[in-house]
């Protein structure tokens, strides 16, 4: 009778468990690349099922069981799940060294598991550690100040000193700064790109963003496939993955109508998350978007790093001389107030707002596919799956249409966190 050892069987079982995980990742990107699925409906469709294998392998029947599917609707997911072409995109992302981690993944980030729209399947360079779900987003204009940037720059060293992730876009200005700030002292920090991993933007960060890799210092991260080139209805959803990995959002420099003010309202409104904001010159258009914060009672004023944390790890005691003779600092408590604590800053004029600023989105027409969204939300279809299924267009399209939308002021959210035209 043949002897198998110990080490056969162990062997045996993480070749298995290798197998299952490779299976179980294919059929999530096969879900990921489905027409007209949406966040919403990828996790009823689990809930009912399981697992990803489960919903690829069931039947159109079972499958118009779910809320919000029936049989139409059944017929045409099945259509569009393609295995072969899931199994092909895994097989050379792998091989070009990129990770890909899903909801069922052991290394799946904590602060993505709750929300109500999470990414179906990450595609990272680097690693996420177990220490990153201690994160602050910091998120501000690509057209910065000097003041802006040198800012952003400083809190997130400071934070990063502290043992917590910095976490943003990527992108030129307040991004950068922040992303720079935390590698100078050997921090951790997240870049969440609006494109595919295979690309690069804005193209002088490559250097940085292999800084962080080749370090192990955090990761670079992507719900796109890594052949997505970068395009301006990518960018709006990958907000919702920085408030996502975020314990709090800091908004360094934006305008009234900012892309990153609507980080910050998700950050708030849906899931739950801090808000912090820094204030600038009271004249200055940079500032318009974090003076309305603080004015609201919608952000907490932050002068130096230390507010931040107060908020995360409870007020420390004070330590120098020129803190202890402030009257602004107590030992016993925070150093900021609530931003509804404060005098309102001095009105901005709308005028002067986009002084100096990019055009505001509302200022651009239409495109022809915002102008399909649009009607569809005008006939009644207000969440994102019902407009994926009215439109036929990719989840990942439709979400950063929206988004694009709300920016530019044509639609607002509702308290279901659907959509609906601004009267």
């Amino acid at each position: 009778m043949e002897n198998i050892s110990p080490q056969t069987t162990n062997d045996a079982q993480v070749s298995d468990e290798i197998a299952a995980e490779r299976e179980c990742c294919i059929a999530w990107l096969a879900l990921a690349q489905a027409h007209g699925v949406g966040p919403v409906l990828v996790r009823r469709l689990i809930e009912a099922f399981g697992s990803p294998l489960a919903i690829v392998g069931a039947s159109a029947s079972r499958l118009a069981g779910v809320e919000g599917i029936g049989m139409h609707r059944a017929g045409e997911l099945l259509r569009s799940i393609n295995m072969q072409a899931a199994h092909t995109l895994y097989e050379q992302t792998i091989a070009d060294r990129i990770s890909i981690i899903h909801p069922a993944h052991a290394d799946w980030p904590a602060g993505l598991k709750h929300l109500p729209d999470p990414p179906v399947v990450l595609f990272l360079r680097g690693r996420i550690l177990p220490q990153d779900v201690r994160a602050i987003g910091v998120v501000g204009a690509r057209r910065c100040t000097l003041y802006g940037r040198e800012q952003a720059g400083a809190i997130s060293r400071e934070l990063a000193q502290a043992e917590v992730t910095i976490v943003s876009g990527g992108a030129r200005g307040i991004d950068t700064a922040a992303h720079e700030g935390a590698l100078r002292v050997g921090g951790r920090t997240l870049v969440v790109q609006g494109c595919g991993l295979y690309h690069c933007y804005p193209a002088e960060n490559v250097e940085l963003y292999d800084q962080i890799v080749a370090r192990d210092l955090g990761a670079i991260i992507s719900e796109l496939t890594p052949d997505q080139p970068p395009s301006a209805e990518n960018f709006p959803p990958r907000n919702r993955i920085i408030a996502g990995l975020s314990l709090g959002v800091l908004v360094v420099e934006a305008n009234l109508r900012s892309g990153s003010l609507i980080t910050a309202r998700l950050a708030a409104d849906d899931y739950g998350r801090e808000v912090f904001a820094l204030p600038g010159r009271v004249d200055s258009p940079a500032s318009a978007g974090t003076h309305h914060l603080i004015k609201t009672g919608s952000g907490t004023l932050v002068e130096t790093a230390r507010d931040i944390l107060d908020v995360l790890d409870g007020p420390q005691p004070v330590e120098d001389a020129s803190s202890a003779a402030a009257p602004a600092v107590s030992a016993t408590g925070p150093t900021n107030k609530k931003a509804s604590q404060r005098a309102p800053a001095p009105r901005v004029a709308a005028e002067d707002i986009q002084q100096g600023q990019e055009p505001a989105p509302a200022q651009r027409p239409l495109t022809p596919t915002q102008q399909t969204l649009v009607a569809i939300i005008k006939s009644g279809s207000h969440d994102v799956d019902s407009v994926c299924e009215a439109s036929g267009l990719p989840a990942g399209v439709v979400i950063a249409e929206l988004t694009l939308l709300e920016i530019s002021g044509v639609l607002t959210r509702t308290a279901s966190r659907g959509y609906t035209l601004r009267e």
